[in-house]
């Protein structure tokens, strides 16, 4: 039996150490990645923003405020919010503030579907653009978000990913873990990736795609993960995918356990679908074709987040006790405990790069419920819990007073 545990740990600490060790090489890479310089000459593209929105119409409001007050011509983008399958007054909000809307009541359901018609409707209605941003319904959009996509599609980066972040970081203690989460993810370690030339993946809001790649692709990703699955295969058809650390929006994020966890529980089933039917499609492309690029998008897709890390980690420092002072195994206990130690300072280096630390300090009180919380919802998740139509998520009312812009 205690050959059995010694070797289910083995199992567990060698791949999440070298998970844990290539997140901080990128997180050191993070810090000597430079985004280019912005180009004040090139051409202001002609963009289509597109807001996919199933009853929001409590915060829509607000996303298409911020959207009139961008540093961009306002010649050179139009807005057009696709209220999918509605029973409130999502249209009414949107027509009232002078925003395009069209309206989408049957065929099939899911966001993915909502965004594969209102690309078409833009298409049928001739609607001219050079690139498609994508934000969701609940998000604010930084003034200069249009700006930073038209320097890199300018430079010729077809597939952009923004850089997103919550608008209420401060609002609760679980926002506060969110915030620290959201900096480790965007600052740390896609900054890293761009710093050593590899690829970031699309995450559902703040997503800009050419025209081109729409002609040569389409919208073709329709499951509950959306955003993993389009990813995928825009990658294993040659698309590139660029992070754009200066694209910034800011989504506004559920206040407890209570909102969040049907939100979670859908992502986290979907990313485990995605999973079980691309990730080899990758490593094999990845391989046949010598792209480490492709290879390190598989891990992307099947790397554990930050808190299951933690988690497993844990477990095994608790397992591992029983055999301290074991001259055989006993080495296992020291192995999780510097393992943890290096997850939980990873987590510091987050606390320390959000604009206010002393604040995102205080979200730790919440760490000992978050992280068996968050474990639990990834095991539902991979059973396959949760894999349902694109729905309203329960937040608070979407306000744009906590976002820095």
């Amino acid at each position: 039996m205690a050959t059995i545990v010694g070797i289910l740990l083995l199992l567990i600490l060698f791949p999440l150490t070298l998970l844990v060790l290539y997140e901080w090489f990128l997180a050191i890479s993070s810090f000597f990645y430079r985004p280019p310089q912005a180009n004040t000459g090139v051409k202001q593209a002609r963009f289509l923003v597109l807001i996919p929105a199933h009853n929001e119409e409590a915060g829509i409001a607000s996303t298409l405020e911020s959207l009139r007050d961008l540093n961009y011509s306002s010649e050179r983008y139009r807005v057009l919010v696709i209220a999918d399958r509605c029973t409130d007054g999502t249209a009414t909000v949107a027509r009232s503030l002078n925003a395009e809307c069209v309206e989408r009541f049957d065929g099939q359901p899911g966001k993915g579907a909502a965004l594969a018609w209102g690309i078409q409707e833009a298409t049928t209605a001739q609607i001219a653009f050079d690139a498609v941003v994508i934000i969701d319904a609940d998000t604010l959009a930084d003034r200069d978000l249009l700006s930073a996509f038209n320097v890199e599609y300018g430079a010729g980066r077809q597939v952009q990913q923004g850089y997103n972040y919550i608008s209420n970081p401060w609002s609760s203690p679980f926002t506060r873990i969110m915030a620290v989460t959201g900096v480790l993810r965007n600052g740390r370690y896609y900054a890293g990736k761009m710093a050593i030339g590899l690829q970031g993946m699309l995450t559902g809001t703040g997503m800009c795609l050419s025209a081109g790649v729409l002609e040569r692709q389409g919208w073709t990703a329709f499951s509950v993960g959306e955003d993993w699955e389009f990813s995928v295969e825009l990658l294993l058809k040659g698309e590139q995918i660029y992070f754009n650390p200066l694209a910034k929006t800011f989504a506004k994020e559920s206040q407890n356990f209570k909102q969040a966890s049907h939100q979670r529980l859908r992502w986290a089933s979907g990313r485990y679908a995605v999973m079980g039917s691309k990730v080899w499609a990758l490593i094999r492309q990845g391989i046949q074709t010598g792209s480490v690029s492709l290879i390190d998008s598989a891990v992307t897709l099947v790397a554990p987040n930050y808190s299951s890390q933690a988690s497993l980690a844990l477990l095994c420092f608790v397992g591992s006790w029983i055999y301290v002072g074991d001259p055989f195994w006993g080495f296992s206990f020291y192995w999780a405990a510097a393992l943890f130690a290096a997850i939980a300072s990873y987590f510091v280096l987050g606390i320390l790069s959000t604009d206010a630390p002393g604040k995102a300090l205080a979200g730790l009180v919440l760490v000992p419920v978050f992280l068996p919380w968050r474990l639990t919802i990834e095991l539902l998740g991979m059973l396959g819990y949760g894999r349902r139509d694109w729905g309203k998520k329960s937040r608070a009312a979407t306000s744009s007073q906590h976002v820095n812009r």
